[in-house]
């Protein structure tokens, strides 16, 4: 690398010739995305209740955040409680359908082939059935 009598290079010339290394590209897989949502989801964030004090997990935070949104009347808030309402409603009512399934197909069983049945699997048909909303139960 040629220098004039001021130090500078001749022009036309670097003195870098292979230039700035590119920047590495550090990937981040979906597993490493998943995970350091949930945790920072149960972080425990402060709040303050009348003159107290509380630490409570982030994801109870918002949640908190967005009913009292809601209940001020912001539109958008309420949009978005009411639709996660629905699915929570929806969720729970498939899971008590699946345990209400499972009880009956248990109930069966016992009464088809009660020589074949355990005491642990009525143990287990029991804390099922205790498992299930009594709403549900008839």
């Amino acid at each position: 690398m040629s220098r004039n009598a001021k130090g500078q290079f001749e022009k036309g010339i670097t003195g870098n010739p292979k230039g700035r290394p590119r920047k590495q590209l550090r990937s981040i897989s979906d597993e490493e995305v998943r995970r350091a949502f949930f945790e920072a989801e149960d972080t425990l964030v402060p709040i303050v209740v009348g003159n107290k004090r509380e630490m409570i997990p982030a994801s109870v935070a918002i949640d908190k955040q967005l009913i009292f949104k809601a209940a001020s009347g912001d539109p958008r808030s309420m949009m978005l409680y009411y639709k996660r309402k629905d699915r929570f409603v929806l969720e729970y009512v498939e899971q008590q359908m699946r345990n209400l399934r499972a009880l009956v197909e248990a109930q069966e069983r016992i009464r088809d082939f009660p020589e074949d049945v355990t005491d642990e699997f009525k143990r287990a048909v029991q804390l099922l059935q205790f498992k299930i909303d009594k709403s549900y139960l008839l």
